[in-house]
């Protein structure tokens, strides 16, 4: 998109925020942020802006400000300046507004205005929030590249990938061809989760021990579940796809996974402006239910699965969360609506009617993980629920996740990443 489009949609989200904040005087400043060291090294982590100042100027540069004086209804945009000795070391930063040592003495000519920071007000930060949730078109470019990226990256997975591999070893391969397409970094640590380690949701290399980091080697037959995307001008991809490799599923792996297929494609067809997410996410877990109820692992009525919890034993997470400058993104709980401590519904990161112009991730799964099924008071909890005997040859089976990144459209769920295949099985 032409430079000259970018500014006009860049000023057109600035006035939208303008005028949800209803000011009067104020002055308000956005800061990105500044570079944070590393504790005990002159060295420095990798700076990413904070997502509302990059949502509101376009630019990812540390110590930049962008204020708004609701006198004069003017933006003003301050940025840092190299001096030589800083270019000894770095490459000059990208000279943006005027000089950032002017920003005290912008303020102090305004001395009857008060000073609200973004981070500290709440309905600063509300205001930005709800615009962040409806992505216009710059957004939307940057969302289909960044899961084009992804695209290429588990491309590389499916041609490549055998049994004998180690997760490091797939987890490399695949990033790379995330940057070769264009990724500036990946969205988020990649989740590459082999066997049983695919029963734990956020499973990262090197979050065991940092300076000792376990990698597990892929068996033959066994599932393989990759939660990887690529991040494109500051935006988020979010794709997860779970496989075997190596050999012809199981007939339990087959029809679990069909089970979470289902689940997730009645879900994305669901994702239409005025449904309710929570509804979604519940009839979500009704499907799941219904497939551990018909393959022998649970007992009863399907919704009272769900409403005890029995169900969320397998499926503990919410069905998605909105996706954007975060891959966990602003705006999931709106005003008046608060977290949920019913056991389906407590790690629900979004709960709000869907509107045009939302992007949201759909990820339904089948968990089985240890430190539930072991727990001698969830066995207790469950017993006339949960068919112990059918579930314990299942421990240590894993977990199946399928996961797509859905923008809400007047004409129906657009599903950003839908070019990315989802084979049962590779290798």
């Amino acid at each position: 998109m032409a430079n000259r489009d970018s500014e006009t949609l860049l000023s057109a989200r600035r006035d939208r925020v303008m005028a949800r904040w209803d000011l009067k005087d104020e002055i308000v400043l956005v800061r990105s942020g500044s570079v944070l060291p590393m504790a005990g090294s002159d060295m420095e982590h990798s700076f990413q802006p904070h997502p509302d100042f990059a949502y509101l100027s376009g630019r990812g540069i540390p110590d930049a400000v962008l204020a708004f004086d609701a006198l004069q209804d003017q933006w003003q945009l301050f940025g840092p300046r190299s001096t030589p000795d800083d270019q000894v070391w770095h490459q000059p930063a990208d000279p943006i507004g005027v000089p950032l040592e002017e920003l005290e003495g912008w303020i102090a000519l305004r001395t009857e205005q008060t000073v609200l920071e973004a981070w500290d007000d709440p309905k600063i930060q509300a205001g930005i929030a709800a615009e962040r949730i409806h992505k216009d078109e710059l957004e939307l470019s940057a969302l289909r590249s960044a899961a084009a990226t992804s695209k290429s990256g588990f491309d590389w997975v499916y041609q490549n990938v055998a049994a004998g591999m180690t997760e490091r070893e797939i987890q490399v391969g695949m990033e790379a061809e995330f940057f070769r397409a264009g990724a500036v970094r990946t969205a988020y640590p990649s989740i590459v989760a082999t066997g049983p380690n695919g029963a734990y949701l956020h499973y990262f290399y090197g979050q065991d021990d940092s300076l000792n980091p376990s990698t597990r080697t892929l068996q033959k037959g066994e599932l393989l579940l990759i939660d990887a995307g690529g991040e494109f001008g500051g935006y988020a991809s979010d794709v997860t796809r779970t496989m075997v490799v190596g050999a012809e599923p199981t007939d339990v792996q087959s029809f679990l996974w069909q089970v979470v297929l289902s689940a997730q494609e009645l879900a994305i067809d669901r994702c239409r402006p005025g449904q309710e997410w929570r509804e979604i996410h519940l009839d979500s877990a009704r499907t799941i239910g219904s497939g551990l109820l018909e393959l022998g692992l649970l007992r009863g009525e399907v919704d009272q699965l769900v409403s005890s919890g029995a169900v969320a034993l397998f499926y503990p997470h919410g069905l998605g969360h909105l996706i954007g400058l975060t891959v966990h993104d602003a705006g999931g709980y709106p005003a008046g609506r608060e977290p949920s401590s019913h056991p389906q519904s407590r790690y629900l990161r979004t709960d709000r009617p869907l509107e045009a112009g939302m992007i949201t991730s759909v990820e339904p799964g089948i968990y089985f993980i240890e430190a539930l099924l072991a727990d001698p008071a969830v066995r207790e909890r469950f017993a006339e629920e949960v068919v112990w005997d059918a579930v314990e040859p299942l421990r240590g089976f894993g977990g199946i996740r399928i996961e797509d990144d859905i923008h809400i459209t007047d004409a129906g769920p657009e599903v950003l990443s839908e070019d990315i295949g989802k084979p049962i099985r590779i290798g």
